[in-house]
């Protein structure tokens, strides 16, 4: 069969080429045969080739390097001469080498006349654009086709538009409108037509919403009005009588900051040159750190980057991974999306759920053990922002308040993408950061790595201040009025601009406090406007406008036109593509918010909550933390528990579990102001029980908060007359292994296995496995290896692959992984050892197949205690290097750093390979965090001190282990060995 191409050059490049699918290799030979295939008519002068590839270099120069080219591209594409005519002289895409083209495709389905056919064709044309033409690359010669089909591509949505209008389908229309949009925000016919569209679809707010990003889109990039025919259109919408041109207030300059619109300007063309980074723009509030950050932002779009913002708040309700959410969501990224895998969207549908009703057959993500669904979805992530190589900026407004979760994905970005063109900057008023708080450690790994820049902006001098007066209120003060109004308001900007606003004139008496001046302009309100003014400021710093109108209980135009006069005011603006506004500036927020008496902010925080339900009841988990926090606000505490706990479980979901046990410990705090019942104690119960999940990863099975919450739990029961339900159980059998505490441990197992027996609380057999392992393990590390095969062996019979996910979710591992793992090191001891390295490569064959990283570890690791057990030093080296290439949990960490020391001993690295074991052996046994563990690190310092022939030692180690009695029972016979060789090598 011939082999095949298949050729995507809209947006990213991706060329698949032959059977096995080869790609070219490098950014120059994907240059390469994107240029043959865009020219496939005639064969083409090898210097003409040259010359488009290397359009800086001499003639001479560029024909060595095309030479160099193909020889290194033959290597990366064996069949290199099926698919290119290569002469002395000239190259060509050979005819009839069969090839896939998305442009070819594309022009072909825009060629469609059939009248019939043609809105399908035209459909087909604008999903296969997947980007401009070799999105993030800079070549000269793609400029003009570039251009030429991104004129077809709105060509294409306009006429697209036209025809859905026509059949009537305004849904699809104004999708296609929305894209033509992005595509170039400068037609104000598009801004009419969605407009149009959005007030036929019954939607008023968002038509005057489309309007007001138009009217702020046009001003700030040409420093004008929209046009007749739109202020026309948006008079209509609003059913007022024709009226003066826009009378909006000016929009605030920026000046003064040239030396720090330079800094960012070099952090940028160095990002972009690959060496991405992370800039921190620091200051006062109001000192105008935001409004820096947008004039890079448009600077970078006009520039052809990708710009993400995103705005992080300081509320109860914040989201795990929110800035994330919001970058995902900004269309230039979300264009990206439909190039990833199927696999890596149904990670990203963790954080955008609507993506299961969007891509059709899309498998819907499953909960996975913290790293493995971390690493997965941080890797999706990143996917969707830098693995196209295009310029990108990424803007995090009030970083301070961003969460842990968005920290550590950032830290993850800027490190494994290190040289992609990604700019990151963060905003954060001067002090704002916390000394132990995630942003921390983000700043100072990126600073370690040469990866921080930091700006702090300072108040204008008396010369900015007055051109900011002048260029605010459209005209100069004199010298004496300008150091007036720069000794009033410090050269805070947002002072200056709000003075001015609020009625501040030369030679009036001297203005009181800024709070008092934002309140003054405040109260010139309109009584509509004010009140979505208070139920804006009760939301939050961003409002979607369907929540704020539902709050409000306002009808459609009347809370159209109150949402207009504060636009008009500039008090909010228009925020992102979602649908939402945001206020100009927090401290407007504040003042609105402040204001506000305690009954009147109960009652809106009780009608956010509600309005958040309603508009949210096919995907609740994404807003449940803010639902829970505006009941809280509203003193419906049993509602706000419901919704705390429910918002844990959501961020458990994402394995966000500080984030988690933070929203449980809100809802035990919250439980604790209801009167003493036993009512109140289910409920204290219930959340702590499910605290056990978040606590167990952040801080370990043998921790106080954990010991602590396992305490009240028994106390709880207790009191109730109940036993603990499954999963509390297995985490005190497990604390109690850990601690060496059998008998307690054995316990809890046994109730464990009564309750299987009884059927609570889980289907059939996961109680019933769960119990044999914790039975097991209890019988394994009390050196009792016959019933621990027996229980281990149950386990496997019990053992149901559709009931995996249960497992996984409420008690950690895949069963069958570490049963079977823990089987073989019993058979070891128990003298099987051929069924020992047997069962040993069934666990790790079907943690292959399960694909769970934290079981793949454990069994991993408890293959290398065989291995050293078994005098297998290869085996040894192997599985090490398994460990390191899975990574680390809290659990392994002190694990594999022994196991590196004992490979560097056998490499023979004495010296350093034991001190690493005795560092990690002391790590563990000050806290041990898994069962075993400390009997562990003395068995492998025991066989590191015989393999590097310290006899001495080995010996002083062999007495220390037999004399620790416990776990380290199981090595007895080991140590005796050691003891009874030793005299005799001296």
């Amino acid at each position: 069969m011939p082999s095949a191409a298949r050729v995507r050059l809209l947006g990213p490049f991706d060329i698949r080429l032959g059977a096995a699918g080869a790609a070219p290799g490098s950014a120059r030979a994907e240059a390469l045969f994107a240029y043959l295939v865009l020219h496939p008519e005639t064969a083409l002068p090898r210097e003409r080739v040259a010359s488009a590839l290397w359009p800086g270099s001499t003639g001479a120069q560029a024909r060595t390097n095309l030479r160099h080219l193909l020889h290194t591209v033959r290597s990366t594409v064996p069949e290199l001469d099926h698919f290119v005519e290569i002469t002395g002289r000239t190259l060509r895409w050979r005819p009839g080498a069969e090839l896939w083209l998305d442009v070819a495709e594309y022009q072909k389905l825009l060629a469609t006349e059939d009248d019939a056919a043609r809105r399908d064709a035209l459909r087909a044309a604008v999903a296969l654009y997947g980007g401009e033409l070799g999105e993030g690359r800079d070549d000269e010669w793609l400029v003009a086709e570039r251009d030429r089909l991104a004129r077809l591509q709105m060509d294409a949505l306009a006429e697209l538009v036209e025809l859905c209008t026509a059949a009537g389908d305004v849904v699809e229309a104004t999708t296609h409108a929305e894209r033509l949009l992005r595509l170039d925000p400068l037609r104000e016919q598009t801004y009419r037509t969605l407009m149009r569209l959005h007030d036929a679809a019954g939607d008023r707010a968002r038509a005057v919403r489309a309007y007001h990003l138009c009217a702020s889109t046009l001003e700030r990039e040409l420093g004008v009005e929209p046009s007749e025919p739109t202020r026309a259109a948006y008079d209509a919408l609003l059913a007022v009588p024709a009226r003066a041109p826009e009378t909006r207030g000016a929009r605030p300059a920026l000046v003064g900051r040239g030396r720090e619109q330079a800094v960012l300007a070099a952090a940028w063309q160095e990002a972009t040159a690959g060496a991405a980074r992370l800039v921190l723009v620091q200051g006062e509030a109001g000192i105008g750190k935001s409004r820096l950050v947008e004039e890079l932002g448009a600077w970078c779009v006009r520039r052809r980057a990708v710009v993400a913002v995103a705005r992080c708040h300081a509320a109860e309700g914040t989201l795990a991974y929110g800035a994330v959410v919001d970058w995902l969501r900004t269309p230039a990224v979300r264009a990206r999306l439909a190039r990833l895998e199927p696999a890596r969207l149904t990670e990203l549908a963790r954080l955008l759920p609507e993506l299961l009703a969007e891509v059709p057959g899309l498998a819907a993500p499953v909960p996975l053990p913290p790293g493995d669904q971390r690493h997965r979805l941080y890797d999706a992530i990143a996917a969707a922002v830098v693995a196209t190589r295009s310029p990108t900026l990424l803007v995090v407004d009030d970083l301070p308040e961003a969460d842990r979760e968005t920290c550590r994905l950032l830290h993850y970005l800027l490190r494994v993408a290190a040289d992609a063109p990604l700019l990151v900057v963060g905003t954060a008023r001067t002090g704002d950061t916390a000394p132990d708080g995630p942003l921390r450690e983000l700043l100072v790994g990126l600073a370690h790595r040469d990866r921080l820049s930091e700006i702090e902006l300072d108040r204008l001098d008396a010369m900015h201040t007055a051109e900011l007066a002048a260029r605010t209120q459209g005209a100069g003060l004199d010298a004496a009025d300008a150091r007036r109004l720069h000794a009033e308001t410090e050269g805070n900007p947002l002072y200056v601009v709000e003075a001015l606003r609020g009625g501040w004139t030369p030679g009036a008496p001297p203005s009181p406090r800024v709070q008092s001046v934002i309140a003054g302009r405040l109260a010139r309100l309109g009584a509509t406007a004010r009140h979505l003014l208070e139920v804006a400021a009760a939301i939050g710093r961003e409002f979607p406008v369907d929540v704020l109108v539902a709050a409000a209980e306002l009808d459609a135009e009347d809370a159209v036109r109150g949402l207009d006069e504060l636009w008009r005011h500039r008090i909010v603006r228009e925020q992102g593509d979602g649908g939402s506004y945001d206020f100009s500036h927090d401290r407007i927020r504040q003042v609105a918010y402040q204001e506000l008496s305690p009954a009147r902010r109960r009652m809106l925080h009780e009608r956010i909550a509600d309005a958040l339900e309603r508009t949210h009841v096919a995907t609740p988990d994404p807003v449940s933390a803010q639902v829970a926090a505006h009941h809280e606000q509203a003193g419906a505490v049993d509602r706000a528990i419901v919704w705390y706990r429910r918002a844990a479980a959501a961020a458990q979901l994402l394995h966000a579990d500080v984030r988690a046990a933070d929203l449980l410990g809100r809802a035990l705090a919250l439980a604790g102001t209801r009167p003493r019942s036993a009512e109140r104690d289910a409920v204290e119960l219930d959340l702590r029980t499910a605290l056990l999940g978040p606590l167990v990863p952040v801080h370990g099975y043998v921790s106080e908060a954990v010991r602590s919450t396992q305490q009240r739990i028994l106390e709880l029961s207790a009191a109730l007359g109940v036993e603990p339900a499954a999963p509390a159980l297995r985490s005190l059998a497990l604390e109690a292994l850990t601690r060496g505490d059998f008998a307690a441990a054995g316990r809890f197992g046994q109730q464990l296995r009564d309750a299987a027996d009884r059927g609570d609380g889980a289907p059939a057999g996961v109680l019933a496995v769960e119990a044999a392992y914790v039975l097991g393990i209890a019988a394994f590390w009390q050196n009792e290896m016959g019933t621990a095969r027996d229980h281990f062996e149950r386990a496997l019979r019990c053992y149901r692959p559709e009931l995996r996910r249960i497992h996984l979710v409420d008690f950690v591992q895949d069963p069958k992984v570490v049963c079977q793992s823990r089987l073989a090191n019993t058979l070891f001891f128990l003298g099987d050892p051929a069924g020992a390295v047997a069962a040993r490569d069934e666990a790790l064959a079907w943690a292959e197949v399960v694909g769970h990283r934290f079981s793949h570890l454990t069994a991993l690791t408890f293959a290398m205690v065989l291995a050293v057990d078994m005098g297998d030093d290869d085996a040894v080296r192997r599985f090490t290097v398994g460990l390191e290439a899975h990574g680390g949990e809290r659990v392994h960490i002190q694990t594999m750093a022994m196991l590196r020391g004992y490979v560097a001993v056998l490499d023979g690295a004495h010296e350093r390979g034991l001190a690493a074991i005795r560092a990690a052996e002391r790590a563990i046994c000050e806290r041990p965090s898994a069962p075993g563990q400390a009997a562990i690190a003395s068995r492998v310092l025991l066989a590191a001190l015989v393999a590097a022939g310290d006899h001495s030692g080995a010996a002083a180690q062999a007495k220390r282990l037999l004399a620790a009695g416990g776990p380290a029972r199981l090595w007895a016979p080991a140590a005796r060995d050691v003891l009874a060789r030793v005299p005799a090598d001296d």
